[in-house]
């Protein structure tokens, strides 16, 4: 009898092989939507670190040229007129700074005059200034560096509001005699002057830092608290966990260095990156731009929820159209199955009824017999 290839072995191979093909091909599936996913991060994340390094860029420029016209409306002032003559509180002078303050009070927030001994002696400012007419500067680390340095001297300092300002001193000297009249010094609230470039008020999205060459953070949308802190100092360290990635970024761009870098200190995943602003050829402030990877990723969340939600119904056909050939052939396996029971019922009751009639002829010819036996007894 030859074997039917649908039965034992054969039939627990097919089903098997059915199963087989359902696992491996949503394996495959499942394969190219995490391959899929992972080119699209990497691509997605080396777009946005090389925009955001141009940005970065970019932003450094223009926080140059602003700071550029500042130290230009500084020059313009000292080598004006009436500076130049030595009247540094006349009425003259004073409408002088009137209209050159109306013109930069977006960025700027008081304009003054120090004569040659260091007392102030005329004044603009936005608000009621904690300054005073006659009041003595001399103690004042911007004013010996201006004095020692005649040259533009840029210094942060906290004042008795609160607020943290960096101090742009221009020395008053005599074109003619190169006599030293005194100084005309203008500040600018660091917070707001930053904001100005982007956030410096929210960690959970992309944010700005702001250093001078010192360290001394000018801005940081991680915390105003660490406002007027060196970034090395021991509380800004506790607030980044002495991140070693972070601190090595940041010694580079103070030390002159563009560049990126990706870390986490405990607040998520975040890519930076960093520029230096020349100020008169001279890296004078440093920004960082911090964006946590998760804002980056979200962009192709909903990409890739609707690449998952193309691949569900490949799953599904693959996995019905797999179950479908599995219940054919289980079906027509079950049709021949119960062919060949019946064909091995029939060759049974074939075989039994071959079996009594040779039981019926042996029955009968011992019947004869014992008949034969008796009549010749008797």
């Amino acid at each position: 009898m030859v074997k039917n290839p649908f039965f034992g072995r054969e039939k627990e191979i097919g089903i098997i092989l059915i199963i087989s093909i359902i696992v491996s091909s949503n394996g495959l599936l499942f394969l190219l939507q995490n391959t899929i996913e992972a080119d699209l991060r990497r691509t997605t994340f080396e777009q946005q670190r090389e925009l955001q390094l141009q940005s970065t860029k970019e932003i450094a420029e223009h926080i140059e040229s602003d700071v550029t016209l500042v130290l230009s409306m500084l020059n313009g002032l000292v080598n004006s007129l009436y500076l130049q003559q030595g009247e540094l509180g006349s009425e003259r002078t004073i409408r002088l700074l009137d209209e050159t303050y109306a013109n930069y009070n977006l960025t700027i927030d008081r304009l003054f005059i120090l004569d040659n001994d260091d007392t102030m002696v005329a004044s603009l400012a936005s608000k009621p200034s904690e300054f005073f007419l006659g009041e003595d500067f001399s103690f004042r680390s911007w004013v010996k560096e201006t004095r020692s340095s005649l040259g533009p001297v840029f210094s942060g300092y906290f004042e008795r509001a609160g607020i943290y300002r960096e101090f742009i001193t221009y020395p008053i000297i005599s074109r003619e005699t190169g006599e030293y009249f005194g100084m005309v010094v203008t500040s600018i609230p660091t917070i707001s002057f930053f904001s100005h470039y982007g956030n410096v008020e929210r960690i959970d999205t992309q944010f700005l830092v702001a250093l001078d060459k010192e360290g001394t953070i000018l801005a940081a949308g991680a915390s105003n608290d660490l406002v007027g802190k060196n970034f090395f100092g021991e509380d800004v360290q506790q607030f980044v966990n002495h991140d070693e990635i972070l601190n090595k970024l940041t010694r580079d761009l103070l030390s002159g260095k563009s560049g990126y870098g990706v870390y986490d200190y405990g607040e998520g995943e975040r890519l930076t990156t960093q520029y230096p602003i020349f100020i008169n050829g001279s890296p004078e402030f440093f920004i960082q731009v911090v964006t946590p990877t998760s804002e980056i990723y979200a962009k192709i969340d909903e990409v890739l929820s609707i690449q998952q939600v193309r691949i569900l119904p490949l799953i599904v056909a693959t996995s019905t159209i797999a179950i479908a050939v599995l219940i054919i052939l289980l079906k027509k396996w079950n049709i021949i199955l119960a062919r060949e029971v019946k064909r091995r019922t029939q060759q049974l009751e074939h075989s039994y009824e071959e079996m009594r009639i040779y039981i019926r002829q042996v029955q009968d010819e011992l019947q004869r017999v014992k008949g034969y036996k008796s009549h010749n007894t008797a």
